[in-house]
């Protein structure tokens, strides 16, 4: 078995394989629609990652550019299997350095309150304001945190041109 490795999104199929992975991760044992990744989506640029094990995709990490110097992680997952072992850390790591060489001085989140306690060991403080509710979200009992980081520039390294075309 071969190590498992973080890459950006290069093709439809890992795209699909990632969207597949969210929902059943995410959303499905919520009881939302397959579909429902796209009532969240954002416009502008984004940015999709995933960790990639033998068996294919086994994490992942959406994000989009706000504006040009902040990106907002909108989805992170992991498969049971390999959560609590540095998967989802290596993909924010991944992330920031990825984007930080490309003008990002802040990550930001609006996090599962049940993921803040991942997200502040990473580094990310709450950030002030209310978060936005989602009626579906919330009958579940589910509420979010609003959480930021902010990021060390870098130079421009070959995974900051893949991440953000010019």
């Amino acid at each position: 078995m071969t190590k498992p490795t973080i890459a950006i999104v290069n093709s439809s199929t890992e795209s699909i394989e990632l969207d597949h992975l969210l929902w059943e991760v995410l959303w499905k044992p919520l009881g939302l629609p397959r579909d429902f990744r796209s009532s969240l989506k954002l416009d502008g640029e984004s940015l999709e990652l995933v960790v990639k094990a033998d068996r294919g995709i086994v994490g992942g990490l959406v994000a989009n550019w706000i504006g040009d110097s902040e990106v907002e992680i909108r989805h992170n997952a992991l498969s049971p299997e390999v959560q609590n072992r540095s998967k989802g850390r290596r993909l924010v790591t991944f992330l920031t350095s990825t984007v930080s060489g490309h003008g990002c001085i802040r990550v930001r989140t609006i996090a599962r309150s049940t993921s803040a306690g991942f997200f502040r060991k990473l580094g990310f403080a709450i950030s002030p304001g209310k978060p936005p509710q989602h009626p579906d979200f919330e009958k579940q009992g589910i509420t979010f945190v609003l959480m930021k980081k902010d990021v060390a520039q870098t130079g421009q390294g070959d995974a900051v041109n893949q991440a953000r075309p010019t």
